[in-house]
């Protein structure tokens, strides 16, 4: 009788140990859940800091691109005024040039 005596208690322990097992296994998966979800969270709030950084630096730097064109243009205009300046220049001298040829001529001619 004593044997049936242990025999019941052990086998009332080991039924109280995988109840408790039970619910050491369900406490670690919610623990595990919480955890999880709250890394997402953090992840999620990580990755829209990051994409508001990006953002930003994505218009700080359009506003630059849009500066140095302005600027290139503001070159660019004032490069197309001074060639055509400098044409004009070269064209009036190439016109003296044709006068003083011909008066040379003229003179050479008249000797």
């Amino acid at each position: 009788m004593k044997q049936e005596v242990n025999q019941h208690t052990i086998l009332q322990a080991i039924l109280e140990l995988s109840k408790q097992m039970q619910e050491m296994k369900l406490d670690l998966q919610q623990q595990i859940g919480a955890v999880k979800g709250s890394l997402e969270e953090k992840i999620e709030a990580v990755e829209r800091r990051l994409e508001e950084k990006l953002d930003t630096v994505e218009r700080r730097l359009d506003e630059k691109i849009e500066v140095v064109e302005a600027k290139l243009d503001k070159v660019e205009q004032n490069l197309s005024k001074k060639i055509d300046f400098l044409d004009s220049k070269v064209g009036i001298v190439s016109l003296d040039l044709l006068e003083t040829k011909a008066e040379v001529s003229v003179l050479q001619q008249t000797k």
